[in-house]
């Protein structure tokens, strides 16, 4: 499996051996041998994180984002990883980012974090001036057999989804993200009962969105009202298949392979009309990258580093259309497998065409 970055790169965070901005993909490099396929990327500020099947971490980028390396010395460490490194050994089961910082689930469902702010994004009591990993004490604290399902994270707060659809949460909950009351929550703390059992959960710069069972398609929007984040929503939104959230919008796949979105659209980040059938999302700081059905990747929204692809406008979007980054059908050698996005970063894998 190839893993290919596109956009910003200025401390690295692409993995492809340099901090020079891409608009075409880019292959990216692993200090060791490629582990299976990838799973998740989650993407801060100036740092990626992919989790591969197996349960291995890599990371790349501004390694004061990534403290966290496993039997590293910092002291030798360059201010910038432009290659993946590998963290954390192999037993992780979910990730996420913060802007400056990041999470990760094991398959014992121990939390741990490694976070800078001064918002209580490291989770474990007061304001962590260290991005040392440290372990959430006696979490999760429901049962002993609960388990964590999902984790998310916007720019400065973070929630975990348990398999009995309790969310907890810390970090900044001032715009009520963190449902109430409105402050900053140093560590984690059950939020208020929405209802219905949640399942899935994505975070925006300031808000956190919470969805249901598909069959229900009940879902909500916890934080702030700005772009209409909150008004805007459907009353439901039965068959989702994926859901995705950029710093101001929302965005829900329906089984259908039509994309439901709304909220922040000033850089034409909401799905533009007229879309092919999509197979999967993966949504950044402000763009969408996506796969179809007939193997095209495509992508739209802010894109003036490269993250759209090269057909941007003088603003540096990509309004009310889509950029073709790839068509499997005219490259045979590419058969690709999923996407992901991040701070103004685009990624997708494909089978290696040499194995």
């Amino acid at each position: 499996m190839v893993l290919y970055g596109f956009g910003s790169n200025g401390s690295g965070q692409l993995g492809i051996g340099n901090t020079v901005d891409q608009s075409t993909p880019q292959r990216c490099w692993l200090n060791s041998e490629l582990p299976g396929s990838p799973m998740t990327i989650a993407a801060g500020g100036n740092h990626t994180l992919v989790l591969y099947d197996e349960g291995t971490v890599y990371s790349a980028g501004s390694s004061r984002d990534a403290k966290f390396h496993s039997r590293s010395s910092m002291s030798s460490m360059p201010i910038f990883q432009t290659t993946y490194v590998s963290v954390l050994g192999n037993k992780v089961k979910l990730c996420s980012a913060l802007w400056d910082g990041s999470i990760f689930v094991n398959s014992e469902n121990e939390v741990y974090t490694a976070a800078l702010g001064s918002k209580g994004e490291q989770g474990t009591g007061g304001i962590s001036a260290s991005m040392a990993l440290q372990i959430l004490p006696n979490f999760p604290p429901v049962h002993q057999w609960s388990k964590i399902v999902d984790v998310a994270c916007g720019v400065d707060h973070a929630v975990v989804v348990l398999n009995d659809g309790i969310v907890y949460g810390w970090g900044n909950g001032r715009k009520g993200q963190l449902s109430y009351p409105e402050e900053i929550v140093c560590t984690p703390r059950r939020l208020a009962d929405v209802g219905f059992r949640v399942v899935r959960a994505v975070c925006g710069r300031d808000f956190t969105y919470l969805v249901g069972e598909q069959s229900s398609g009940q879902h909500t929007v916890l934080g702030s009202s700005k772009w209409e984040i909150q008004s805007q929503a459907p009353a439901l939104v039965p068959d989702w298949k994926d859901i995705g959230a950029s710093w101001g919008s929302i965005f829900v796949l329906e089984g259908s392979g039509k994309i439901r979105s709304w909220g922040r659209n000033d850089h034409g980040q909401l799905a533009p009309p007229g879309l092919p059938h999509i197979e999967k999302i993966a949504v950044g700081s402000e763009h969408v990258i996506a796969l179809t059905k007939e193997g095209k990747v495509i992508s739209w929204g802010w894109g003036e580093h490269g993250n759209c692809g090269s057909g941007t406008d003088e603003s540096g979007d990509v309004k009310g259309k889509w950029n073709e980054i790839l068509d499997t059908n005219s490259d045979h050698s590419m058969r690709v497998i999923g996407v992901g996005a991040g701070c103004a970063t685009s990624f997708f894998w494909a089978e290696d065409p040499e194995s």
